[in-house]
């Protein structure tokens, strides 16, 4: 780390008011990648690691030379900052895609800014082109955490699949062997059988042990941040109606001071002139009706947090399937809104008038989040091959219908205008470990897993209909009550 006189507030760890500081190396160790920067954004000092990545010598330059706010959508400026003190940034440098994410923290003894930051990555295999090892993240640092994960999901999945590779091999082999004994002929045909059989079973039994451990995870991620937020945003969101009203009190009782004492003091008159009261009257009734919006929202994104966290529920429930679909929706709306570098995804929503449906809702929500995901991801490798015109004249969309039919069953069609699959594709995608995706992306488990859901779980129906050039369109079928289909659903549930 750089040296520079820049130390961290003493913080008060005892009843007797003693005072303990963090040194400069100890505060090195525990945020390698921080920057600190004064009010001319100029880098005073910057983590050790984070500056050895780095291309340019960064202390001495101004922070806006080497980095914008990605999140944020905010300017480069000390006063926001300081103003958001304690909040999330996601920063990226000008010249090459290293991203920043971490708080911004105010010190009001030295007038600096601390961005207490860690590079944002979310792939390990990102770390070896920045020249960052595992070591170099501190231990209390969740990015190493989640790296560590992915990399023993990665390496847990490739594992599988060469255990699955062998297998394979060694049925050809065995095949082969009982094939040039005319005698064996007909128990290596047995055999054969039976080993391909037991090879579906493994591949089966695999992605469901795989999805089961990753949604009960999921599930007990999802439902403990909904509620550690929902909190919070309780205390803020019950609060906001009564600061509104002590705020409009206050506005009254400065008007009628006003009306009766009109020939106020020079100091007030001063006072009123520095903090622009006209303008402070009308802006903080805005301020207030803005914070009550973003609770609003907060509520609702704890609401589908909560919807869709039903990942580990076992019992067959009566849900409503549009909130189901609009809580997958909202989970997902951060890959579907437009950006610099990313096409909007419109959502065309055409509900029929559903009734409540016995499922199993935390299995279905997944499979919705299975098809949704795998539509985007086929919109945006179409778009990154189309002009900005071509896309401006067939802007990508998804449109999801539901109707009943048949008295009692119920239909979910979820469509796009992507570039559609081919017949060779489509006979396949259900199979386990099929994918069409990059090395990285895709495992070939969801649309696997989500036919189990549907067809054996549901006692349903997934197809797809599609054409290469005219997108796709994936339709899910089952009853509205599953009870009458009991006895069929066991049956299936226990040949799998």
């Amino acid at each position: 780390m750089t040296s520079s006189p820049l130390t961290t507030k003493p913080t008060d760890l005892s009843k007797e008011g003693a005072k303990f500081y963090l040194s400069p190396q100890l505060f090195a160790e525990a945020f390698p990648f921080h920057i600190v920067f004064n009010r001319n954004l100029e880098i005073l000092q910057v983590g050790e690691v984070l500056q050895r990545v780095c291309p340019k010598l960064l202390v001495g330059d101004r922070l806006n030379d080497h980095l914008r706010v990605m999140r944020p959508s905010v300017a480069v400026d000390f006063e926001i900052f300081q103003k958001r003190s304690r909040s999330v940034f996601l920063l990226e440098f000008l010249h090459h895609d290293l991203q920043l994410k971490g708080q911004m923290s105010y010190d009001d003894t030295q007038d600096v800014i601390f961005f207490l930051c860690s590079i944002w990555v979310t792939d390990v295999s990102d770390l070896a082109p920045l020249g960052v090892k595992f070591k170099d993240f501190p231990i209390h640092d969740s990015i190493c955490d989640f790296l560590v994960l992915l990399q023993v999901r990665s390496t847990a999945l490739a594992d599988t699949q060469r255990l699955t590779t062998e297998l394979t091999h060694k049925q050809v082999q065995l095949e082969q062997a009982l094939a040039s004994q005319a005698q064996l002929a007909q128990t290596a045909k047995t055999q054969a059988r039976e080993l391909e059989h037991a090879l579906k079973d493994l591949q089966s039994t695999q992605a469901q042990l795989v999805q089961t451990e990753k949604m009960s995870s999921l599930g007990q991620l999802v439902a403990g941040v909904a509620h550690e937020i929902n909190n919070p945003a309780n205390f803020i969101h019950g609060n906001l109606t009564y600061v509104h009203e002590y705020v409009e009190n206050l506005l009254t009782l400065v008007e009628a001071y006003q009306e009766e004492y009109p020939q106020s003091s020079e100091g007030i008159q001063s006072l009123i002139e520095d903090i622009d009261l006209n303008f402070l009257k009308i802006d903080i009734t805005k301020v207030l009706n803005s914070m009550q919006v973003g609770s609003e929202r907060i509520s609702d994104i704890v609401k589908s947090l909560r919807i869709f966290s039903r990942l580990d529920e076992a019992e067959c429930k009566e849900i409503d399937l549009h909130e189901g679909i609009d809580s997958t929706l909202m989970i997902l709306r951060n890959r579907l809104r437009g950006r610099s570098n990313h096409v909007e995804i419109q959502v065309i929503r055409e509900y029929g008038l559903l009734p409540t449906v016995e499922c199993y809702a935390g299995q279905l929500n997944q499979v919705f989040m299975n098809i949704l995901s795998n539509a985007i991801d086929a919109l945006d490798d179409f778009n990154e091959k189309r002009t900005q015109a071509e896309t401006l004249l067939n802007p990508s969309y998804i449109r999801i219908r539901t109707e009943v039919f048949d008295d009692n069953w119920v239909c979910i069609r979820i469509s796009d205008n992507g570039p559609g699959i081919s017949p060779a594709i489509c006979s396949k995608l259900f199979d386990p470990f099929f994918t069409t995706k990059p090395v990285g992306r895709g495992t070939g488990l969801g649309l696997s897993i989500s036919h189990q859901v549907v067809v054996n779980r549901h006692c349903g129906r997934l197809y797809c209909h599609s054409e290469e050039g005219h997108g796709a369109e994936f339709v899910i079928e089952i009853p509205l009550r599953q009870l009458a289909y009991e006895d069929k659903r066991i049956l299936l549930t226990n040949k799998y």
